[in-house]
C-alpha cells in the first residue's frame, strides 16, 4: 500500500503543471479570435468558447456529483449546472444574433442606399 500512495501524489502532481500549460495554451490562442474582424472568425471563436466551457463545467460537475454525499447534493449541482449552461447559452445566442444582425446591416447598406434613391427618382417621375 506504501507504493500505491507515492505514485498517485506522483501522478497528481504532474497533471497539475499540465492544466496550468493547457490553461495558458488556451488564452493565448482565444485572445486572437476575440479581436478577429472578420464575423466567421468572432462567431466561430463564440461557438468554440462556448462548447469548451459548457464541456469543462460539466465534467465537473459530473466529477463533484459522484463525490457528493447523497442524492440530493448530486441534483443540486446538476440543476446549477442546467441553469448556468441555459443562460451561458442564450448569452451566445444572443451576441451571434447581435453579430448576424450588424453584418447584414454592413453587408445590405450599399444596396439599400441606391434602392433609396431609385425609388426617390421613381416617385419623382
Amino acid at each position: 500500500m506504501t507504493e500505491a500512495t507515492p505514485k498517485a501524489k506522483k501522478a497528481k502532481t504532474a497533471a497539475k503543471p499540465r492544466a496550468k500549460k493547457t490553461t495558458t495554451a488556451r488564452t493565448a490562442k482565444a485572445a486572437p479570435k476575440a479581436e478577429a474582424r472578420n464575423p466567421i472568425e468572432v462567431a466561430s471563436g463564440i461557438i468554440v468558447t462556448l462548447a469548451r466551457t459548457n464541456f469543462e463545467e460539466s465534467v465537473e460537475t459530473a466529477r463533484a456529483a459522484l463525490k457528493a454525499g447523497s442524492i440530493k447534493t448530486a441534483v443540486e449541482l446538476q440543476n446549477e449546472l442546467v441553469r448556468a449552461t441555459i443562460k451561458r447559452n442564450i448569452d451566445a445566442a444572443r451576441e451571434l444574433n447581435e453579430l448576424t444582425v450588424s453584418t447584414v446591416r454592413e453587408a445590405v447598406s450599399p444596396y439599400a442606399t441606391k434602392f433609396t434613391e431609385a425609388f426617390e427618382k421613381l416617385r419623382a417621375a
